[in-house]
């Protein structure tokens, strides 16, 4: 493999981190696992998500991958769908409508500050695109797409309770490895 994803969602955080008018005030950060209904039948994980609150997280969801048989007849380059998961949560005393319309204001923001950006490299490459921010990736990856939504169900809700609301979205990345 010659790309680290540790710095690839370091690079994530840095610019959502960046985003000052929407994620002001927003716990960012990695997360490794899942965030699901199943978490309110143990309190602990429970309160530990409400401390959080607000929060933008991002855990990687691994890759597919395909041969790149145009590219390379030996078949040792592949080409892989890297696949990050972002949630974002937010909460309300009032009412449930004020926390999910939080929730879509990051969305938006999620969309705007990742969609179509690519990993700072050094050289930098796909020159057509916006950087993410942060620190340039180690030498060896190869970006062959930018940051998009994945498709299909890749934006819905995963916690709608009173006062907390948790949506997820998919993003994906090509990298030739």
């Amino acid at each position: 493999m010659r790309y680290h994803v540790d710095e690839i969602e370091d690079q994530i955080i840095a610019t959502l981190e960046a985003d000052t008018t929407n994620f002001s005030g927003v716990t960012v950060d990695t997360l490794a696992g899942q965030i699901s209904a199943q978490m309110f039948f143990d309190p602990e994980l429970m309160q530990g998500a409400k401390r959080l609150l607000p929060f933008a997280l991002v855990s990687y969801q691994g890759r597919r991958s395909e041969k790149a048989l145009d590219r390379d007849s030996s078949g040792r380059t592949w080409i892989h769908t890297l696949t990050f998961r972002f949630f974002v949560g937010a909460k309300s005393l009032r009412k449930t409508e004020e926390a999910a319309r939080n929730c879509y204001d990051m969305l938006a923001a999620l969309w705007d500050d990742l969609t179509a950006k690519v990993p700072l490299t050094s050289p930098q490459q796909l020159t057509q695109y916006t950087a993410l921010s942060g620190t340039a990736l180690s030498a060896g990856a190869v970006l062959i797409s930018p940051l998009y939504e994945a498709g299909s169900a890749d934006e819905e809700v995963v916690i709608n309770m009173p006062a907390i609301v948790i949506y997820r979205a998919d993003f994906n990345l090509k990298i030739i490895a």
